[in-house]
């Protein structure tokens, strides 16, 4: 990948990251704290839990394959299931997208 295109990426999924910060805030502000009893409270509530803890598990399991360290794999993985996937977007733009100064 050439160096435009890299920045086109990283700002891509940093865009799709602050629009998701935003529609969580906003969904939470609508709803409250008791909307995930109602989401909990369906199936498919239920099943779309258990999807995004499959993808923390899976997720992790990249996260600790890449990871030299296992503290550090440990310190990025665990807030994947508290905080969600944002988590893993910050990993892999820390990880694998070159910033200025850092690997080149």
């Amino acid at each position: 990948m050439s160096k435009h295109q890299l920045t086109v990426l990283k700002g891509a999924v940093s865009l799709a990251g602050i629009l998701f910060l935003t529609l969580c805030f906003t969904a939470y502000q609508i709803v409250g704290g008791s909307g995930f009893d109602n989401v909990l409270a369906e199936p498919w509530g239920l099943v779309t839990l258990a999807d995004v803890m499959l993808g923390g598990v899976c997720m992790g399991a990249v996260i600790f394959a890449n990871e030299k360290q296992k503290r550090v794999a440990a310190m990025w993985t665990l807030p994947i299931f508290v905080l969600g996937h944002v988590v893993s977007v910050v990993w892999l733009l820390v990880r694998f997208l070159p910033s200025k100064g850092i690997n080149q």
